[in-house]
C-alpha cells in the first residue's frame, strides 16, 4: 500500500501541477502553479482515503457510543434536567 499511496501523491502533484505550470506560461502569471499543486495533493488524500478507508479505531479504545450506535446516559447528575 505504501508505493500505491506514494504514486498516487506524486501523480496528484504532477498532473495538477502541470496544469498550473501551463496555465501560467499561457496567461504570463505565477500563482496557478502552487495553487495546482495543492489541489492535486488533496485530490490525491481524497482518492487514497476512498480508496483504502479510513484508519481503524486502536483496539482497546472507548470511542464513547454503545454497540447500537446512540450515546450512554451520563453516569452524573451535570448535565441532567
Amino acid at each position: 500500500m505504501g508505493w500505491a499511496v506514494t504514486g498516487t501523491m506524486m501523480s496528484g502533484m504532477a498532473v495538477w501541477g502541470g496544469v498550473g505550470w501551463l496555465l501560467d506560461r499561457w496567461l504570463e502569471t505565477i500563482f496557478f502553479l502552487p495553487v495546482g499543486v495543492v489541489l492535486g495533493v488533496s485530490v490525491a488524500i481524497y482518492v487514497v482515503v476512498k480508496k483504502y478507508g479510513a484508519l481503524d479505531p486502536v483496539p482497546g479504545q472507548h470511542t464513547g457510543t454503545t454497540p447500537g450506535g446512540r450515546r450512554s446516559q451520563p453516569r452524573t447528575q451535570k448535565g441532567r434536567r
